[in-house]
């Protein structure tokens, strides 16, 4: 078959981005071509055979207006491009699959501007306008959803027909599965003396792009509100993609910047999962979060937002999941309890290497290809 992809902006860190490349991949291995529309495309690696990169131009001084062009522009590449099947990573109205990687853009218009905002702001107007079309109850598009939460929250803004979502499994690259003890002890040993962890300290770790949602800013300041006996015993280190200084500024600010490192994208996110001894993600906005599994598969316990749609499967593992609506009261003394006691971070640790061992995080790109090629 040749299948159409479309999303706007494409970096090997995102964790969107991540998805839609081992989907790609699947049905390249099936044998079928697959073609990606783009306004930016941020990677230098070779393009496996079968699949090709086509960027369009998409111009206007506002991410709004370049989301507006990109999708008109591709409605006319796609008219004369053969296809059997179109597949949106954005939201695309017209599109004959689209992939939800997020919760609601409508409930986040709601909380940052209300409804006269999002109708008198062209930016949430625009996005609002996009999402409607592709939700609507008249809409035929097939929606690929990571959570019920998800999928529910979407279906009590627009109505739309429950019929038309499709729940997939959590997907995460096979390297992220915790291995042997042996081989999993001398990874953890080599990342920590890179990264200059000692033997006796405790390595914090968030993983994640656009560090605003994903709360690295309550982290910081957790961090920063543990007393100095703990904090002198513990590193934070952050990977992912986003606006740095800010958060250095922070850092300095709550006199932390020496124990706190943002070390940007990384590449070697597995071997940075098996160094830590907790996950922190006390994200304000995570349709699923990926990323929690991940640590998981690893045999590291998270302690995460409430409002991360993969919350539950961190509750089961054993580990720390705050309540709704968020307090940074809250999460700071959540944080200083697993350090009032040493083992505590002992049995988080133990429940969430017993909890990865016997579960199956790896099958979402096997779940998508079978819906994409479903409804070619």
């Amino acid at each position: 078959m040749n299948i159409a992809f479309a999303i706007f902006k494409y970096f090997p860190h995102g964790g969107l981005q991540r998805d839609m490349m081992a989907i790609a991949e699947e049905l390249l291995r099936r044998g079928d071509r697959v073609t990606i529309f783009c306004h930016m495309w941020d990677d230098g690696k070779t393009l496996p055979e079968g699949l090709t990169v086509k960027k369009i131009h998409a111009g206007g001084w506002s991410n709004h207006a370049r989301a507006e062009s990109f999708i008109r522009k591709l409605r006319e590449e796609l008219k004369s491009f053969p296809h059997d099947v179109f597949v949106a990573f954005n939201r695309i109205p017209g599109a004959d699959v689209y992939f939800a990687a997020d919760n609601p853009f409508y409930s986040t218009a709601m909380r940052n501007v209300g409804k006269l905002g999002a109708w008198l702001l062209p930016r949430y107007r625009t996005f609002i306008a996009e999402e409607r079309g592709v939700f609507a109850p008249e809409a035929e598009t097939v929606i690929m959803c990571l959570t019920s939460r998800q999928r529910n929250e979407y279906i009590g803004i627009y109505h739309t027909p429950e019929e038309r979502f499709r729940l997939l499994p959590p997907g995460i690259p096979a390297d992220r599965r915790r291995p042997p003890e042996d081989e999993a002890e001398a990874r953890r040993k080599a990342k920590r003396k890179e990264l200059g962890v000692a033997e006796n300290e405790t390595l914090l770790l968030q993983v994640g792009s656009g560090f605003r949602t994903k709360g690295v800013d309550r982290a910081i300041a957790a961090f920063a509100a543990l007393p100095d006996d703990f904090r002198e015993r513990l590193r934070f280190v952050v990977a992912g993609r986003g606006k740095a200084r800010p958060l250095e500024r922070l850092a300095r600010r709550l006199g932390v910047d020496d124990r706190v490192e943002l070390l940007g994208p990384r590449d070697d996110v597995p071997d940075l999962l098996l160094a830590a001894d907790l996950m922190i993600h006390p994200a304000r906005n995570e349709a699923a979060g990926s990323v929690l599994i991940e640590a998981l598969a690893a045999g590291l316990p998270v302690l995460c937002s409430g409002n991360c749609g993969f919350a539950d499967y961190v509750q089961e593992s054993g580990g720390i999941v705050l309540p709704q609506p968020f307090s940074q009261r809250v999460f700071n003394k959540a944080l200083r309890r697993v350090f009032l006691t040493p083992e505590t971070l002992s049995d988080l640790k133990q429940n969430a290497v017993g909890y990865g061992q016997g579960a199956d995080f790896y099958r979402r790109a096997e779940a998508a290809a079978d819906i994409i090629r479903g409804e070619a």
